[in-house]
């Protein structure tokens, strides 16, 4: 793709200022990781096992967050399409524009330097994706610092903590590209939520050059990242790039290389997955874009 540097500033800015006033977008807390030999869900049961068994299950947003996430979508979008005077979008985003935006601006792949950092711990996951895409804005910070900002604990860290998500705060405090938010995923994600990955996806790597960070909450029998065992994990991952427009997702896992964890050996640091498994795969905690 290509937009005049002109077109993708301009659009950047509104992008950034929307959410000026909102701050992180808020959720709920979850540890990174862990294991549940419970029931195996599969299918459509897989939201409802999620349901059932999570710790520290995700609340719906306040109205003012809601207001600020349509805020961002809406001028993702118009960043989008107002790059190529494809499409128009009305006042209030909605997953139709978010769908033909993406189409219509999008095409081939797009990705960012690949940076992955094997987490220094069991639990340091959150810190180190968020190692992993500051780095790939020219921010370099270690592990210990951010667990110590991200207020990491050994049971990881929080989507949730006090009044705001910790990741998107950390990233908005350590560089100015991009304006971060946390956006919840239901356990069973819509087309329309998948839509709205594809076109934050496509609007942060491809015009803007920022990473996304997911959250993933595997279950018995769900869908998981790759080389992941069948168990329950909470996991960050670093989210650097996207191929087919939109529909596939490039991500790099921390796990890869790191002490303490069993089956390591088995996850590679770079993997490709369709966006619509990697909706499914957060549904139930969510990504920050």
């Amino acid at each position: 793709m290509h937009f005049s540097k002109r077109t993708v500033l301009a659009a950047t800015a509104v992008l950034s200022s929307a959410l000026l006033y909102a701050g992180a977008i808020s959720a709920s807390a979850a540890p990174n990781r862990g294991v549940d030999p419970g029931k195996p869900a599969n299918g459509d049961k897989t939201a409802a096992y999620k349901a059932a068994t999570d710790p520290d299950p995700v609340p719906s947003l306040t109205p003012d967050e809601k207001k600020a996430l349509d805020q961002k979508r809406q001028a993702a979008a118009q960043l989008l399409s107002g790059a190529t005077s494809a499409t128009t979008v009305s006042p209030n985003a909605t997953a139709a524009s978010a769908s033909s935006s993406v189409a219509a601006a999008t095409s081939g792949s797009s990705a960012l330097t690949q940076d992955q950092n094997p987490q220094k711990t069991s639990y340091w996951c959150g810190p180190a994706s968020v190692n992993e895409a500051l780095g790939q804005m020219g921010k370099w910070f270690t592990q210990a610092q951010l667990a110590s900002e991200l207020g990491t604990t050994t049971s990881g860290t929080g989507w949730l903590n006090g009044s705001s998500g910790p990741v998107p705060r950390v990233m908005n405090s350590h560089q100015s590209r991009n304006n971060y938010v946390g956006t919840p995923v239901p356990g069973s994600p819509s087309s329309s939520d998948i839509d709205y990955y594809k076109l934050g996806l496509v609007t942060n790597i491809g015009l803007i050059g920022a990473p996304l960070i997911g959250d993933a909450y595997e279950v018995p029998g769900g869908l998981h990242l790759v080389g992941h065992p069948n168990s329950t994990i909470f996991h960050w991952f670093d989210i650097y790039g996207y191929a087919n427009g939109g529909n596939s997702t490039m991500y790099e896992d921390s796990v890869h290389g790191a002490p303490g964890i069993s089956w390591a050996g088995n996850v590679p640091a770079y993997s490709t997955l369709p966006s619509s498994t990697i909706a499914q795969i957060v549904g139930g905690r969510g990504y920050v874009w």
